[in-house]
């Protein structure tokens, strides 16, 4: 943030402990935080209150109302904090960027990184109409205009860090592809309220957001700005906040502000073009990094460009870089990247540090491919000579990346391969195989998880010798032997009970294990997982699409057949219009969606003691057990509400498709 003061009045209420600051201004407005449910029949109850608005992420409130209801409200066990709602304030700062070529962002753009695709909110006094800049969208939170265009110029330079894109002035930001969006909080002085900010946060968790930059703050603790980020950092977005200035530069220290002072928030202190920490920033134990923020010229007002200082122009320094990281990584959730990027700092102490943290950010420069995963394979075909023709499939999340892929066979290195497959000719015996990605500037990724086959050799029997006394017995068909080979993972053996089942579906390509080589039998089995499962079973041709439910967007992975699913009549969401795709299936949930997927028919025959008419898919279930694809507990209960494990919806999926697998 730029050097900015502060007026408030905050009340900290928790477990019954009560803190009061120092009254800086007076104000008739309040931040409730309740324990579990807003108390609506309280609030009501009081004679002088008003009720301005409530959160969507946390059980809050803010009102308006007198000292005499206040002292009435700390007496309720159900409220957690009550804070005045503070005025965050931004002032204009000192007056170049020189920033860009001090964290070699340039080998980052050469390596293809710009942010393209990476969604960043930038929350602040909002961004202005520039030739430099492209505005995606926002939102104005303030009360006194509905655009979301800057009218301060705080946000505008912030923006300009993260986002400017006019090579023909050499105006680049750090990230100058990204989708950038203006979330005005603050107004045309630089202050703004703190149910504002909360609320612009709030927006931006709704909106997808990948980066939140934060270059504002308060010395005073909020248990509602903390619920906020530490929600939007469940969400997988990096929060990237200010650590704050001093009012003046002093030596006697400054602590850390918040939000930067949360776990959930990445905070940045700013040094000089010498690696120095300023005079004017803040330190802290939560420094996480340090970035320019002395001099940094950037986007103005009015078409303009302008230098500032303060660590608001180093926290948007970090913003961008975590952008670069996010285009480059896109597999990784964001407390791995912000793990990559502490280990990848360059550090300006020989360990963490109050005032640098883990040193200078750094951007992504040579991108470090992960494995190949989910290694399997099959016999396609077998010779005359016991020779087989064995093909081998895998999958790689930054395939975008990869210019090839080495195949080893028993630790050899055999092939080069463009492709996620690869066949070749194997003699009876037994195989490892490991797959590894290389990058298009020759850096080989780790190798693949090992993947053991065994090509087995005919067993070469003697023709009997018919006795003419006893009649041959007429030939019987033969079972088709299931499956074709045993798909291995190291927790899942021929002696797990639900081996067979498991080994099945991996060799038909519908589950797969992990990275480590485990299949974690005991697992719960996720609502979009299992989804997901069905439509690799009965082969949809589907790509990742928009879905109707607010809890699954078109990112998410299985989001496509999903929507198909929904198209179909297969599945539907819940009343508040969620589907859930994280939340564990249960067993009434399963056999109501593999009946309808499979169409299995229904039976409205009672078998289970636990299932009614009421219970969920209960036509579904008694068909299921007729079928004899489910058996349920003791013959008698099938427990409609257990949660399903990997290893237990192996079994019955694995049923649904072959019949020789039914009990």
């Amino acid at each position: 943030m730029t050097l900015f003061m502060k007026r408030f009045f905050v009340v900290f209420v928790f477990l019954f402990f009560l803190q009061v600051s120092n009254v800086f201004a007076s104000s008739d407005e309040y931040i409730l935080l309740f324990q579990d449910d807003i108390d609506y029949e309280k609030l009501e109850s009081l004679e002088s209150i008003e009720i301005l608005e409530e959160f969507s992420f946390f059980p809050g409130v803010v009102i308006v109302t007198d000292d005499r209801s206040i002292e009435t409200i700390r007496s309720w066990p159900t409220v957690l904090s009550i804070e005045e709602n503070q005025e965050l304030i931004v002032e204009s700062s000192t007056y170049a960027n020189w920033g860009i070529s001090h964290l070699s962002i340039p080998s980052s753009w050469d390596l293809g990184y710009s942010g393209k695709g990476v969604k960043v909110a930038v929350v602040d006094s909002g961004i202005a109409p520039h030739p430099a800049l492209t505005i995606q969208g926002g939102v104005s939170m303030v009360n006194y205009t509905t655009s979301y265009f800057d009218d301060n110029g705080h946000g505008t330079h912030s923006a300009g860090i993260i986002a400017a894109n006019q090579a023909s002035t050499n105006h680049l930001g750090v990230a100058h592809n990204v989708d950038l969006y203006s979330v005005k909080t603050l107004d045309s002085s630089g202050n703004g309220r703190l149910n504002d900010t909360i609320r612009g946060i709030e927006w931006a968790i709704k909106e997808n957001m990948d980066i939140i930059n934060l270059s504002l703050g308060t010395s005073t603790p909020s248990s509602a700005l903390k619920s906020v980020v530490d929600y939007a950092y469940e969400q997988d977005i990096i929060v990237v906040a200010a650590a704050g200035n001093k009012s003046q530069n002093t030596a006697t220290p400054m602590p850390v502000e918040y939000p930067a002072k949360y776990g959930s928030v990445v905070a940045v202190s700013a040094v000089d073009n010498r690696n120095r920490i300023t005079s004017f920033s803040a330190t802290g134990p939560e420094i996480e990094f340090s970035a320019p923020g002395v001099s940094i010229n950037s986007t103005h007002l009015n078409n303009r460009f302008a230098s500032l200082s303060g660590t608001s122009m180093a926290t948007p320094f970090v913003a961008g870089v975590f952008a670069l990281y996010r285009e480059a990584y896109p597999h990784l959730n964001a407390k791995e990247i912000r793990k990559l990027a502490q280990r990848d700092a360059y550090p300006l102490t020989s360990s963490r540090d109050e005032r640098y943290g883990y040193g200078l950010i750094q951007p992504p420069t040579k991108v470090e491919l992960s494995a190949p995963r989910s290694l399997r394979g099959s016999i396609v075909s077998t010779n005359s000579d016991d020779s087989a023709l064995y093909s081998l499939q895998w999958s790689h999340q930054q395939a975008d990346r990869v210019d090839a892929y080495q195949v080893y066979r028993n630790a050899q290195w055999i092939t080069t391969v463009h492709d996620l497959h690869f066949e070749e000719t194997l003699t009876p015996g037994d195989y490892v195989y490991n797959v590894t990605a290389v990058s298009k500037d020759g850096t080989e990724s780790k190798k693949s998880s090992p993947l053991s086959v065994h090509i087995p050799k005919k067993e070469v029997k003697p023709e009997p010798v018919p006795e003419p006394s006893i009649p041959e017995p007429e030939p019987q068909p033969e079972p088709e032997p299931l499956p074709v080979e045993w798909i291995h993972f190291s927790d899942v053996d021929e002696s797990f009970w639900a081996g067979p089942h498991i080994s099945y579906l991996a060799s038909q390509r519908i589950v797969s294990g992990y990275d480590d080589g485990s299949f974690k039998p005991s697992a719960p089995v996720r609502r979009g997982q299992a989804v997901a499962m069905i439509a690799r079973a009965l082969k949809w041709d589907t790509t990742q699409a928009e879905t109707n439910f607010s809890d699954v967007n078109k990112e998410y992975f299985a989001s496509g057949d999903i929507a198909y699913a929904v198209e179909l009549g297969i599945i539907s969401g819940f009343p508040d219009g969620t589907f859930k795709p994280n939340a564990p299936i249960t067993r009434a949930q399963m056999a109501a969606i593999l009946g309808k997927a499979f169409a299995l028919g229904t039976d409205s025959a009672i078998i289970f003691e636990d299932v009614t008419t009421s219970t969920t898919g209960y036509r579904e279930i008694n068909q299921l057990a007729k079928l004899g694809i489910v058996t349920g507990y003791d013959g008698r209960f099938y427990q409609p509400s257990q949660t399903l494990t990997r290893a237990q919806f192996s079994v019955i999926l694995s049923r649904v498709l072959n019949e020789d697998l039914r009990e």
